[in-house]
């Protein structure tokens, strides 16, 4: 896409105002449907700094939400969140198979795609596109992730064609169109499999289908599906950080931590990031974005940013001060979170790809609530009878409210301490300082 094209998008994103809270539940859905929007939307805002921002998704019309994927099971939660309106999902027939999973996914109406590789018959996929059309027509919601499977990306990856053959296929299925638009949805993860990093969902603005398919004579035709597909890549690409290698992806991504920080959601900030590394054309470009690498990494350890380090160091009480009230709120909090959280982050060692790393833990952690609510009766039951059991599960209730933002206050205060422990030394924070402000001077917005 071309730099007058991300700054356009970058403009109209810094309009949109966030959306970051949690949607009521689906008025039209089953309690499945609820809890599981409810349940995992649990456990990945626990994971993760969760916020939503963009285009409102249209309430009544038929829509396809297309999504990138690069995080598993927590992109599909995440695309859950955006919207209040109950969703059917594509998922491949190996999930929709499986004896618990697909259970659930089967109660939640999802739609399953066969696949050669996974030795199914691919010609059922005919039943599943009537499905769709038949949901799309009714002005349901369909969900999908165009580029495939789950795999780390520095970018998007190419678009199956399934997704413009559905949209083309459900909008001519009715003498005068369906008015089916395609909503974009970009995830960005600050740092995917860091513990409460920040996950951000930008919805792009709709796509209307039926005056793609006009210019090409309403006919289903190669051309057709072609632009469909052209025009739903160019809005996915609006909404995430697009590189061309490794290298540039990581450079852009350290720059945006380095670089004044708006207002603009996180993708945006790296698109900008991005930007201004392309833009630079000096002698000196290879060596200065080694530094910005270097210098974006040890900020990153440490939870810091550019805004951080230049500001003053914060005081011994405003960063001790709240840990004298949320420390004891997160230690009360452990016992019900560190098993459950030590389990799944053990068997999160063993993924199968990279990506799959905080699947792992979401998933382990829905067995593991499953299994620790039994558990909590039962011991409040041996303690204290009826009475314990139900104290019990309160304190596990309390627990669950509580521990994010007792865990975010800690992390907060760790991040001051790695603050205040630059300015031991003044030399190093004015060296840190000034490299910073190099960096800035050569890649801020003129």
């Amino acid at each position: 896409m071309g730099t007058e094209t991300e700054n356009a998008a970058a403009q109209q994103v810094e309009r949109w105002p966030s959306r970051d809270s949690m949607p009521g539940d689906p008025t039209k859905s089953g309690s499945v449907y609820r809890g599981v929007v409810w349940w995992g939307g649990l456990l990945v805002r626990t994971y993760h700094r969760v916020e939503i921002a963009g285009e409102a998704i249209p309430e009544s019309n038929p829509i396809l939400l297309v999504q990138n994927h690069s995080n598993g099971l927590c992109d599909a939660h995440i695309l859950m969140c955006t919207t209040a309106r109950p969703i059917r999902i594509l998922v491949k027939y190996k999930l929709i198979s499986a004896p618990a999973i697909g259970w659930m996914l089967r109660q939640m109406e999802a739609v399953p795609v066969y696949r050669q590789k996974d030795g199914v018959d691919t010609r059922q996929n005919a039943k599943s596109f009537e499905a769709i059309d038949e949901s799309l027509r009714s002005g349901s919601v369909i969900a999908l992730f165009p580029e495939g499977e789950s795999l780390n990306a520095i970018g998007l990856r190419s678009l199956r064609t399934g997704v413009a053959r559905m949209a083309a296929s459900a909008e001519l299925s009715r003498e005068g169109g369906i008015g089916l638009q395609i909503v974009p949805v970009g995830v960005t993860y600050e740092e995917r499999d860091r513990l409460r990093g920040l996950a951000s969902a930008l919805i792009g603005p709709p796509i209307d289908v039926a005056p793609i398919l006009a210019e090409h004579g309403n006919e289903p035709s190669r051309a057709a599906t072609q632009a469909i597909l052209g025009r739903v890549a160019e809005g996915m690409k609006a909404l995430i950080l697009h590189a061309d290698t490794q290298e540039e992806h990581d450079t852009a991504v350290a720059l945006e931590r380095l670089l004044p920080r708006s207002g603009a959601p996180l993708a945006i900030r790296r698109q900008r990031a991005l930007a201004a590394l392309r833009a630079d054309a000096s002698t000196r470009s290879a060596e200065r974005q080694e530094a910005v690498l270097q210098l974006g990494r040890r900020f990153a350890d440490a939870r810091l940013s550019g805004d951080d380090v230049l500001a003053d160091a914060p005081s011994f009480g405003a960063t001790y001060a709240p840990l004298a009230v949320w420390l004891p709120v997160l230690l009360f909090c452990l016992p019900f979170w560190l098993p459950l959280a030590s389990f799944a982050h053990f068997i999160s060692r063993f993924p199968k790809t990279p990506d799959k790393v905080v699947t792992l833990r979401v998933l382990f952690g829905y067995l593991g609530l499953v299994l620790t609510i039994p558990l909590v009766l039962a011991v409040g039951a041996w303690l204290g009878g009826w009475v314990g059991a139900a104290i019990g599960l309160a304190l596990y209730w309390l627990a669950a409210q509580l521990f994010v933002p007792a865990l975010d206050q800690w992390l907060e205060s760790r991040k001051k301490r790695a603050r205040r422990v630059l300015d031991r030394s003044r030399d190093e924070l004015e060296g840190l300082r000034s490299s910073l402000r190099s960096i800035r001077e050569a890649y801020a917005p003129r």
